[in-house]
């Protein structure tokens, strides 16, 4: 076993308890992030925060928020699924692909240093940001000709994609969605819609990961997963009724969010260091 999930085996979790009116606040969190996540991704920026808020353990928060932001994916996939939002084409070999990479990047994580992506991650963001404040192609209401066929985009977008959400994680929504319209030619109604279940994937192996080394709380986790059930469902009729005119405002204030706070941290060393210490140790 990978020195680094040893070392995170032996963290201890178990005298680590919430009251219920805590519970009842990342309750409220979660159908306002399950709202979020649902539209144009990125409920994370708000559940972490609170998780850690709320005085949970930052590797405990890393798991927990795995299982109710798994919750909440499955009821968003399965609400587009009933009202026929989902493109079938590509999407098994897409879910395969990117529980490959995923299950790579989870297992690389003890073998590769993160300080480059931590630096080139808000460099990304910032140039998601700007594509999505600025391009036509956002804007669009209308699929045009995608620049790679579907089953090439699956997989190699599953693979790298995949590999990074094992890997690392933040933003990976932003990027599922950014990759489709660009070179699917997808809307940005169709591209929230169709990165639920590739994110759903990447995910779930990743909560697999923190299962393993008992890094998840089940009480915290399924109650902001009730949560996520409600907001979900909300946000997701949103998407199908309003469409490209609610996803792309949300889109662009979730990346501006994340970007804020990806740069923020990096130049806030002493913070980063803190919170990576108490990951690590």
């Amino acid at each position: 076993m990978p020195e680094f999930i040893v070392s995170l085996s032996a963290f201890n979790l178990d005298a680590f308890t919430l009251d219920s009116h805590v519970l009842l606040f990342l309750f409220l969190v979660a159908i306002c992030a399950g709202v979020v996540d649902a539209i144009a991704g990125g409920g994370g920026l708000i559940t972490i925060p609170s998780l850690l808020i709320a005085g949970v353990p930052p590797i405990l928060t890393l798991g927990t928020n795995r299982l109710q932001a798994v919750i909440g994916e499955s009821t968003a996939f399965i609400t587009f699924l009933l009202h026929n939002q989902i493109q079938a084409k590509g999407l098994i070999t897409g879910i395969t692909f990117t529980a490959i990479g995923a299950l790579a990047g989870s297992y690389s994580v003890s073998l590769f240093d993160k300080n480059t992506l931590e630096i080139l991650l808000p460099i990304l963001m910032v140039c998601i940001t700007t594509y999505a404040i600025f391009s036509k192609r956002i804007k669009g209401t209308e699929a045009t000709q995608g620049k790679i066929s579907t089953r090439s985009f699956m997989i190699s977008c599953g693979l790298i994609i995949g590999f990074y959400n094992g890997f690392f994680g933040p933003g990976t929504g932003s990027i599922w969605m950014l990759a489709f319209v660009i070179l699917l030619g997808f809307t940005i109604k169709q591209a929230s819609i169709m990165t639920k279940p590739l994110n759903l994937m990447g995910n779930l192996v990743s909560l697999f990961f923190f299962l393993g080394i008992s890094a998840v709380d089940y009480r915290i986790g399924l109650a902001m997963g009730a949560g996520q059930v409600i907001g979900s469902v909300i946000g997701s009729k949103v998407v199908i009724s309003k469409g490209d005119t609610i996803v792309r405002p949300v889109f662009i204030t979730v990346t501006l969010l994340m970007t804020s706070k990806l740069i923020y941290e990096e130049l806030s060393s002493d913070h980063l260091s803190t919170v990576m210490s108490s990951i690590m140790n």
